[in-house]
């Protein structure tokens, strides 16, 4: 597999490339072709192919793989394609092309637009192909950009409990397993076919055609590891054993660091020109256990404050999870906290201890904000007026519905923050939320995800939103839209003005 892996620098992009397979042959290279453009002229100073020697030489259970930065223009396309030296049926040696994949360079602003891509939980045996053919149908002039993977690509809990004997997916015999009982290497080696096998499934099945185009940005989720993760789960008892969760964390950090964060940093920044700028921002890689741990070290945190303090264009912030959520350990309402504490429910970004420091830098940000967010299994467009600027908030989720979390669309809390921070206090306007259907289980929310295409405007940068329910089609074949705001304008500010404003 080829995957782009994001953008490495104004004018190069990082390219990871995976195989699945313990013998490589001796030579492979990356090919790299730009896209002749509307009047078949190549762009200028490019040239009409370069071939780029690889190796894979980086190694976890199940996968050989490598990531390499590759020089690109602005905006400008490109086909990348994965290539070996082989034997045809007629035994002459030839190329043989392995993988493909397509991206755009880093555009430097918003002249031809830019557009983006949102989802998270992908719970693969709930897809059936219905993602893959969505985004083959997607319109034209919404194909992403760059995509933003929010978290739960994999599910590991599940892929664990449904090796036994289960009726309800991702609850089985083997959540009660004495694993505890065995060696660390046994522990170890189950953990990782198990582990390897869900990566090499979802990447080669449901996602492949996602990750074959465009640029890709991923941030961790909880069921990378398990349930509301680093806390305790308290109904995966096989979990209860801390031998057991050391060994699954390590054995699931290392498939998440070879698959989806190979350059190891837990945020990522980058810029469009002088028009937008973009932060991505995980929240869970090093989260601290209990009430009130950290959600990020110290310096990724200074980094995200400095982002949005510097900021003097609108700005994104990709989030795995909304900031707009319930406190759940307030008084009254000890008895959800209990739930939580004991592992029957989910932590919210609102119980980490930064999630207060977090919202006193959204406050001072003196540009108008749009957050990219997921994870509670449904789809909304909250705004609300903070300071003086405007910060819009875009849920989506989910991908793929694990049948036993069903969730509806949430309309609460009614201000932000719902954790009383100093004196700041913002009513929220709820605009949009996604449609749900009837299943056996209840009310579920539709699978959607969400799209993004920015574009300049005189004062700022129009955001054009469309949440589409990609199992459902319209006329045309295109998956359907199940909400959209067409045109939020956020506005570039001046810090004069805004400082006046804000008196």
């Amino acid at each position: 597999m080829l995957v782009p892996h994001g953008f490495d620098g104004a004018r190069r992009a990082q390219v990871w490339l995976g195989a699945f397979v313990e013998s490589l042959p001796e030579r492979l290279w990356l090919r790299c072709e730009p896209l002749l453009g509307n009047g078949g002229d190549l762009p200028a100073h490019e040239s009409i192919c370069r071939d780029i020697p690889v190796t894979l030489g980086q190694r976890v259970s199940g996968l050989r793989y490598g990531v390499i930065s590759i020089p690109t223009l602005p905006a400008c396309r490109y086909r990348l394609s994965l290539w070996q030296m082989g034997t045809d049926s007629n035994g002459n040696t030839r190329p043989i092309k392995l993988a493909e994949a397509d991206l755009r360079g880093q555009p430097n602003g918003l002249g031809d637009g830019f557009n983006v891509w949102y989802g998270t939980c992908f719970y693969r045996h709930g897809d059936h192909g219905a993602m893959a053919e969505a985004l083959d149908a997607l319109p034209q002039t919404h194909r992403p950009d760059v995509s933003f993977l929010g978290g739960d690509q994999v599910y590991l809990d599940t892929a664990f409990s449904n090796t036994g004997f289960t009726l309800v997916p991702g609850f089985s015999t083997r959540n009660f397993s004495l694993m505890a009982l065995r060696s660390r290497r046994r522990i170890r080696r189950t953990l990782n076919g198990i582990f390897s096998k869900e990566y090499r499934a979802t990447w080669r099945g449901g996602l492949r055609r996602l990750l074959a185009s465009g640029n890709h940005y991923f941030l961790a989720g909880d069921h990378e590891f398990w349930n509301d993760y680093p806390n305790p789960p308290g109904f995966l008892p096989v979990l209860w054993s801390r031998k057991v969760r050391d060994i699954w964390k390590d054995t699931a950090r290392s498939l998440f660091d070879a698959y989806q964060l190979p350059q190891g940093q837990p945020s990522s920044q980058f810029d469009i020109g002088s028009d937008l700028s973009f932060f991505v921002l995980d929240t869970r890689l090093q989260r601290e256990p209990g009430r009130d741990g950290r959600f990020t070290d110290n310096k990724t945190f200074t980094r995200m404050q400095q982002w949005l303090e510097g900021l003097r264009t609108p700005g994104v912030l990709v989030l795995p999870a909304p900031i707009l959520t319930r406190w759940q350990f307030q008084t009254p309402g000890r008895g959800k906290a209990l739930k939580v504490a004991l592992g029957f429910g989910d932590h919210s970004l609102a119980d980490t201890g930064q999630y207060q420091d977090l919202v006193r830098a959204l406050n001072a940000c003196t540009q108008d904000v749009l957050v990219l967010a997921g994870d509670v299994h449904f789809s909304r467009l909250a705004q609300f007026e903070l300071n003086g600027k405007q910060v819009v908030e875009v849920v989506s989720s989910p991908l793929s519905c694990l049948p036993s979390a069903a969730a509806v669309p949430d309309q609460e809390p009614g201000h932000f923050p719902h954790r009383p921070t100093d004196d700041i206090r913002a009513q929220v306007r709820y605009r949009h939320s996604g449609s749900t259907r009837n299943e056996r289980q209840g009310e579920i929310s539709n699978n959607n995800f969400v799209t993004v295409r920015f574009t300049s405007v005189d004062d700022g940068v129009s955001a054009e939103v469309l949440c589409w329910d990609f199992k459902a089609r319209d006329a045309q074949g295109a998956p359907k839209i199940d909400w959209e705001e067409r045109h939020i304008l956020l506005r570039q500010r001046l810090a004069e003005s805004t400082s006046l404003a804000c008196t």
